[in-house]
């Protein structure tokens, strides 16, 4: 297995220049069972996005959310532009019937998409097939950086503690999660009196693909970003059972485990 460490510098040049056209993207995906909560606009017209859902329907209990669905996109507004308190929405997407938990607030609108499980893994799959190993993980890092998740990748915001060293803060501020790849960004502050310096090494652990850092030298109080790509959960247990699986049992018998192949000819 090859580990690659990755210049963001690299991908600053490249991707630097389309940052500031980039609108604003929320992604979730949903799940049976579960509240998903979404920020939505107090102001401004509100949309998600449910690609490829069969028979999209929307509705709500709430007084003060105006719903109306067209194709695939839910447009939601806020007829009451005061009102913080989080409005219950129902999404109908074919496979399901999934709850969403809108909370206003006075922020500009982002465009929410909002993905299927099985569609969303499929689609991460097909975008990983889509290109080489090493263009897959630059491409994940690049989209980590610019905040845009590649095709089918969830992601999860919650944040996460990860310090291991004396003088440091870290976080894992985002996750994002596809079919076999898995990306994290983590935020590392430097809380000593002191400059520290940080390389990739410090951070390859079992699974870990790649690394990028975007800053070396971290002054005291300031911090720094750091990618992380590595093997997903899903694919981390599909390697666990391949190596619990014995080659030889695929010719029918012929082998037993710790024995040798034998043959019935004379």
């Amino acid at each position: 297995m090859k580990i690659f460490a990755l210049s963001l510098l690299t991908i600053v040049i490249v991707a630097g220049v389309f940052a500031a056209k980039v609108s604003a993207l929320q992604t979730l995906t949903l799940t049976e069972g579960a509240t998903k909560f979404v920020d939505i606009s107090q102001k401004d017209l509100n949309v998600i996005k449910v690609p490829t859902a069969a028979g999209l329907k929307a509705y709500t209990t709430s007084r003060i959310l105006d719903v109306k669905v067209e194709g695939d996109s839910i447009y939601i507004n806020l007829l009451d532009k005061t009102v913080t308190a989080p409005q219950e929405l129902f999404v109908v997407a074919g496979t399901g019937t999934y709850l969403l938990m809108l909370t206003p607030k006075g922020v500009p609108a982002e465009m929410v998409v909002a993905r299927i499980p099985a569609e969303t893994l499929h689609d991460a799959e097909q975008w990983e097939k889509s290109q080489d190993h090493v263009s897959g993980l630059k491409e994940l890092i690049k989209a980590m950086y610019l905040e845009i998740p590649p095709m089918g990748f969830s992601v999860t915001t919650e944040k996460r503690d990860a310090t291991t060293w004396l003088g440091t803060q870290r976080q894992v501020v985002a996750r994002y999660i596809g079919a076999s790849l898995e990306g994290e960004v983590h935020e590392l502050k430097n809380v000593s009196d002191k400059p520290i310096r940080v390389v990739e090494n410090e951070f390859y652990d079992r699974g870990v693909l790649s690394v990028s850092i975007e800053r070396y030298e971290i002054p005291p109080g300031e911090r720094t970003a750091i990618y992380i790509v590595s093997r997903s959960a899903t694919q981390r247990e599909m390697d666990k059972m391949l190596k619990k699986y014995n080659p030889l049992d695929v010719l029918g018998g012929g082998a037993k485990r710790g024995g040798t192949v034998t043959s019935n000819k004379p």
